[in-house]
């Protein structure tokens, strides 16, 4: 572990730690969490979104330790938060294999499974926005997001064509059981 991730590591054991999910990555204790050169506020949504889905299949860690070895895949030192494509990875070190869905259409048919999915997308347009990562889970046909938005504090319930279109979606990944 490098310096900043020392650094990062012993300034968040001050910080009192979440006792349950996440929503809203600017408000309550962890806003000020450190990561990168950054903050869980602007950079956390991947470190939320596993912790998240850690705590929602039944599989909780402490979001200090997922922080910690999360500091490895870091983006541009931390201000473009993690590499997206090293959440499967990091989701089965913490004990949770996913694989990664590409189409839309799958991840649909995979909600409406009732499996739990981190859904990876462009907040605006392709390429020219930043990238956004959130848990999602079928409820009755709606979707309830985790982590929708850094300043509203609860679960979104949404419906499935708001949160996945084709135009929007990077990827996402679908939880499975360890064998």
């Amino acid at each position: 572990m490098g310096f900043l991730s020392k650094r990062n590591f012993k300034h968040n054991q001050e910080i009192p730690l979440p006792a349950a999910l996440i929503n809203g990555q600017s408000l309550g204790a962890v806003s000020g969490m450190k990561f990168g050169l950054s903050t869980m506020s602007l950079s956390g949504c991947e470190v939320i979104a596993v912790y998240n889905a850690l705590v929602l299949t039944g599989k909780p860690k402490p979001f200090i330790e997922i922080a910690r070895y999360m500091e490895r895949f870091r983006v541009l030192f931390g201000f473009w938060g993690s590499n997206l494509f090293m959440l499967g990875h990091c989701l089965k070190h913490f004990g949770m294999p996913a694989k990664r869905i590409w189409k839309p259409a799958e991840l649909d048919a995979i909600l409406h499974s009732g499996k739990t999915c981190l859904y990876v997308y462009w907040v605006g347009r392709i390429f020219r926005s930043s990238v956004h990562t959130v848990v999602l889970q079928d409820d009755g046909g709606m979707l309830l997001v985790y982590n929708a938005f850094n300043k509203h504090g609860k679960v979104v319930r949404a419906k499935y064509e708001d949160y996945l279109k084709k135009r929007r979606m990077i990827f996402g990944y679908v939880l499975e059981e360890e064998t």
